[in-house]
């Protein structure tokens, strides 16, 4: 059935097409995907590639068929940590930035916070200021695009994402009082 979901294990929905990658899971340097596939739809696959592709990193290529061969992929308390961190992360907005909302993702390692305006530009400006450096929504669009929002992983260290929350509504702050930092252009008069 075209578009359907099989809800089973991989191993038991034989027509299901899996990929991924290695730089969300093993190793974030390592920017080489992988499918999983029957053998009949991998071959179209190959054959298609060449016609897209510039060319891949062989030894990254074999380092990835070693990793995943070896298993370095299942890392339970991965998922654990990531759910831990993302709940911190959450906490600490409600905390220190109360009108920032981020809704709780289905999955992924960040979160995409709102503000109530569209000013995520302002604090991403200024945050270097206060020792910590944020992307931006319009990063992320074209014309001025997610202009309330800012993005946030909760992939770093335990206690990391709280502090830069932290810092972040520092940096709120300091905007309210009408700092411009160095990161921030000064208004023109």
């Amino acid at each position: 059935m075209r578009g359907a979901r099989c809800r089973l294990p991989f191993s038991r929905c034989p027509a299901a097409i899996s990929i991924g990658s290695v730089s969300k899971s093993v190793w974030g340097g390592l920017r080489m995907g992988w499918i999983r596939v029957l053998p009949s739809l991998l071959e179209r696959v190959e054959k298609a590639r060449p016609t897209t592709d510039l060319g891949t990193p062989v030894v990254e290529q074999l380092a990835t068929a070693v990793l995943l061969n070896e298993h370095q992929t299942q890392r339970p308390d991965t998922l654990q940590h990531l759910r831990s961190q993302r709940g911190s992360l959450r906490q600490a907005l409600t905390e220190h930035l109360p009108d920032v909302r981020a809704l709780q993702p289905a999955g992924g390692v960040t979160l995409w916070a709102t503000f109530p305006e569209p000013v995520s530009s302002r604090p991403a400006a200024i945050a270097p200021d206060h020792g910590v450096t944020i992307a931006a929504g319009p990063r992320f669009g074209v014309g001025g695009a997610f202009e309330r929002n800012i993005r946030l992983p909760h992939t770093l260290p335990s206690g990391q994402p709280v502090r830069a929350i932290r810092r972040l509504a520092q940096a709120e702050q300091a905007l309210a009082r009408g700092a411009t930092g160095r990161h921030t252009p000064a208004p023109v008069a």
